[in-house]
C-alpha cells in the first residue's frame, strides 16, 4: 500500500510539473508598429523610441514584405557602407526604382532555408520587414522574425516598419500582372523623395 501512494504521489508531481511546463511556452505576440515606434515607461524609466530610419537607408539590404497572413514578398538590395546617420536626417523614403519583377514571392513553409541561402555573412545586413497594416500578427511574421534571428550578426540591424509608397504601387502592379511604368505614377512628394542622380558623363565624343 505504501508503494502505491509513493507512486500516486510521484506522479502527481509529474504531472505539476508538465503544467508548468505548459505556462512558460511562448506565446505569440502581436507586433503593433505604431506601438513600438513610441517612448515606453519601464519602472520609473522613460524609454525614448528609436530615433526614424533615414530616407536613404529605409531599403537596407533585405526587404520582406508582409502582404497577407499567408504571403509574403522579398527584394534585395545592393551593400550599404558606413551609416553615419544624424537626428535631423530626412526619413521620406528615397525612390529605388523598384520593379515588380524584383519582388520574389516566398514560399512561407520554406522561410527559414530561403533566409539561410540568400542571406549574407560577408557584409552588414540591413534588414526590413515591412507590413501593409500596422499590426502585424501573421505566422507567416513570427516564423520570418525567428528565421532572421538564427541568422542575424553582431553588426547586422532588423527594423520592421509600414510600407512604403513605392512598394505598395509595385506590389500592387505585381499582383495584377499589369505593365508597370514609374513614370506613369501620380507620386506623393510627401512620401517620397526622388533625390539628385549625377548623371553619367560620356568621354567617347
Amino acid at each position: 500500500m505504501k508503494r502505491v501512494f509513493v507512486a500516486l504521489l510521484f506522479c502527481l508531481a509529474l504531472l505539476n510539473c508538465a503544467k508548468k511546463e505548459e505556462k512558460i511556452v511562448e506565446k505569440n505576440i502581436p507586433y503593433i508598429i505604431s506601438q513600438e515606434n513610441r517612448e515606453k515607461i519601464i519602472g520609473k524609466d522613460t524609454i525614448p523610441p528609436m530615433p526614424p530610419i533615414p530616407g536613404w537607408l529605409v531599403y537596407g539590404t533585405d526587404t520582406f514584405i508582409i502582404d497577407s497572413d499567408t504571403t509574403i514578398y522579398y527584394f534585395q538590395r545592393n551593400e550599404i557602407g558606413m551609416i553615419c546617420g544624424t537626428p535631423t536626417a530626412d526619413t521620406i523614403p528615397y525612390f529605388i526604382n523598384l520593379q515588380p519583377r524584383g519582388l520574389i514571392l516566398l514560399s512561407n513553409k520554406n522561410i527559414y532555408d530561403f533566409i539561410k541561402l540568400n542571406y549574407n555573412d560577408n557584409f552588414r545586413n540591413i534588414t526590413c520587414i515591412a507590413s501593409n497594416s500596422d499590426t502585424v500578427n501573421s505566422k507567416a511574421f513570427f516564423d520570418l522574425r525567428k528565421s532572421l534571428n538564427s541568422f542575424t550578426k553582431f553588426r547586422d540591424r532588423l527594423f520592421i516598419r509600414r510600407t512604403t509608397q513605392e512598394e505598395d504601387t509595385v506590389l500592387k502592379y505585381k499582383r495584377n500582372n499589369e505593365y508597370y511604368y514609374s513614370e506613369d505614377i501620380k507620386w506623393d512628394k510627401n512620401r517620397i523623395a526622388f533625390p539628385f542622380i549625377k548623371p553619367k558623363v560620356n568621354f567617347s565624343n
